[in-house]
């Protein structure tokens, strides 16, 4: 067979090496690449890996006749169909990295900055919400979590005053400190509500699971069955009982019907909740006449490949923002992020790459409404979701131990367990104190 036949049957320009026939890489099409900004480092180490499948495909090729090109994708319109898809629910998400541009420089112009402010965080204790976490803290520092499952706050006054009294001082005593509060929820690339799909998990997941098994619970058990007068919990439950007890209040003032909720509902009544108990504690924590703060509120939406993989989906996420005000001076003043005009994209890159553990900043493009689209790369969430040990693409699924070796007795075991009757200690002085008081043994009356 000619060198031209082959090139038909294969439909890829083929070059010839060393006296050996084999498929030239195809080139990315500028229609795919002009709004791209993805390491030419990955697909340099894609190269070997594609040209193996591509001679693959070229035996194949021989055996069963012509193959038909496959049409090259425009990440630009499949990033903008899944923005158009999450505006859905959300409409007012923009992307992540355009959403903490536009608030970085908003605040600014109210005297917030990354030197004078502290962030007070209140997020999900899932670690997908680490995402915006380093976003905040590329801007404004280190945080101070009040983090609960589902976003709840159960920090009280007392959690919230820790936070406040480590933020910078400034000049004439004055301090500053910006509130942010986003419960979340998962629409992966396929449009899957609440699913996520997790570095080093081959299934899929949920987000928010707290608030998915509330909706179950609400639609099963009925509202006033989870209603509770504030500060009675279930002690081993303690956040869930407390979140599940807000929401459930929540829903029965807005007079709703639970069996009509979905998940991005009950992730919208959540966000009401929590933003008005986030402003609660507020009003009981902080001295206006010392202090300026700013309230940033919203979702944050975890717009995940459905499947993780290096040189797959772009992974991308969301804010959809609810409120954001400035207190200066004790005024408050209301203002609208998408009044700001987004960076330019070379801005914005490297904005991102502040965030992203040293991994090069992913995709980029516009998005609908006047906003940017951007990429959060899978290397850095393979990395910041705790596969940070190794490099490459072995990433978390290669287990580091050899499960033979493990189940026998290390002879350096022997030299660090602890000797029943070595002094100091004992073992079962460092057993659980099986008579103490537990966190649902009932009062016992104190005898005089």
């Amino acid at each position: 067979m000619s060198l031209a036949q082959m090139k038909t049957f294969v439909g890829t320009p083929l070059k010839t090496q060393g006296g050996i026939v084999a498929p030239a890489v195809r080139a990315q099409p500028a229609a795919r690449r002009v709004f791209t900004a993805r390491a030419q480092a990955a697909s340099n180490a894609l190269a070997v890996s594609e040209q193996s499948k591509a001679v693959a495909a070229t035996n194949g090729a021989l055996a069963m006749g012509p193959i038909e090109p496959q049409p090259e994708v425009d990440l630009a319109k499949h990033m903008q169909d899944r923005h158009d898809q999450v505006l859905r629910y959300f409409p007012t998400a923009i992307s992540l990295d355009d959403f903490m541009a536009r608030t970085e420089i908003m605040l600014a112009g109210f005297g917030f900055t990354g030197d004078n402010t502290i962030a007070m965080t209140n997020l999900c204790r899932d670690e997908v919400t680490q995402v915006v976490k380093d976003k905040i803290e590329a801007c404004f520092g280190s945080s101070f979590n009040t983090n609960g499952l589902g976003a709840v706050l159960t920090c009280g006054v007392t959690g919230m005053k820790a936070g406040l009294s480590h933020s910078p001082v400034c000049s004439g005593g004055r301090e500053r400190y910006v509130f942010f509060a986003f419960p979340h929820i998962a629409i992966n690339s396929e449009g899957e509500v609440g699913a996520i799909t997790r570095p080093g998990r081959p299934k899929k997941s949920c987000a928010c699971g707290a608030l998915q098994k509330c909706l179950m619970e609400l639609k099963a058990e009925g509202v006033e069955a989870a209603v509770r007068s504030p500060g009675l919990h279930d002690p081993l439950e303690p956040e869930y009982s407390i979140l599940k007890q807000r929401l459930a209040r929540r829903v029965r003032y807005e007079k709703l019907d639970p069996q009509l909720l979905d998940l991005p509902t009950l992730t919208q009544i959540a966000e009401r909740t929590i933003s008005d108990d986030l402003e609660f504690l507020i009003d009981k924590a902080v001295n206006p006449a010392s202090s300026d703060y700013a309230v940033i509120t919203g979702i944050q939406v975890h717009n995940w490949a459905a499947h993780l993989e290096a040189g797959g989906d772009p992974s991308m996420e969301f804010i959809a923002a609810t409120k954001a005000y400035v207190v200066v001076n004790g005024v408050k003043t209301h203002l609208d992020l998408m009044m700001i005009p987004p960076m330019s994209f070379r801005q914005l890159q490297l904005m991102a790459e502040r965030s992203l553990m040293d991994v090069p900043a992913g995709d980029i493009c516009s998005g609908l409404r006047g906003s940017v689209l951007q990429e959060i790369p899978y290397a850095y969430l393979e990395k910041r979701m705790g596969g940070a040990a190794t490099e490459g693409s072995v990433g978390r699924t290669a287990s580091p131990v050899n499960l033979q070796i493990a189940a026998e007795w290390p002879s350096w075991q022997s030299r660090i367990r602890r000797d029943n009757n070595a002094a100091p200690y004992t073992l079962h002085q460092l057993e659980r104190d099986m008579h103490a008081p537990t966190m649902d043994s009932p009062e016992m009356a104190h005898l005089n």
